[in-house]
């Protein structure tokens, strides 16, 4: 009797720090994830091909190019935006990557869908966007569109 005496105090710490690793599970809210798109565009992306979160590092990283075709990819901390990790090399903006306001639709129709948390969206050189991330039960949820379906009025063709 003893012994499941001193386990309930291990098991009730565990369950605490689960919940706190759950509130710190290396997704992004679309709060937290809005905030640092701003931070992208002040440093200059106008088109996008990738946002990944890196739970490692505890990052975004963001792939895409300015508009005078510099390709740009950077890293930014989660909590604060600061960059961490940066490099541009010369390249033509391909007609298939996302301009900001077709990133912000996809994201607006994975939210509408039910997406809770973002992990990553990628956009294929064939105009597949594919997002993922959890709903609000913390269940995976992978969305996939299509670069032409996305127009400026928000709406789906």
């Amino acid at each position: 009797m003893k012994y499941r005496l001193w386990m309930l105090p291990a098991v009730a710490m565990g369950c605490g720090l689960s919940t706190g690793a759950m509130a710190n599970d290396g997704t992004l809210s679309y709060a937290e994830l809005d905030g640092l798109l701003g931070k992208a565009e002040q440093y200059g992306f106008s088109r996008y091909e990738k946002l990944d979160i890196d739970r490692d590092d505890n990052v975004l990283e963001v792939e895409g190019w300015r508009n005078d075709g510099w390709e740009l990819d950077i890293s930014m901390q989660l909590d604060d935006a600061s960059l961490t990790r940066e490099s541009q090399r010369r390249s033509s903006v391909p007609d298939w990557s996302l301009t900001g306001d077709q990133l912000r639709q996809a994201l607006s129709l994975a939210q509408a869908r039910g997406m809770q948390r973002f992990d990553e969206l990628e956009v294929d050189s064939n105009g597949h966007v594919e997002i993922e991330g959890y709903d609000a039960n913390r269940h995976d949820l992978d969305l996939d569109l299509r670069r032409d379906a996305l127009n400026a009025t928000g709406e789906t063709r």
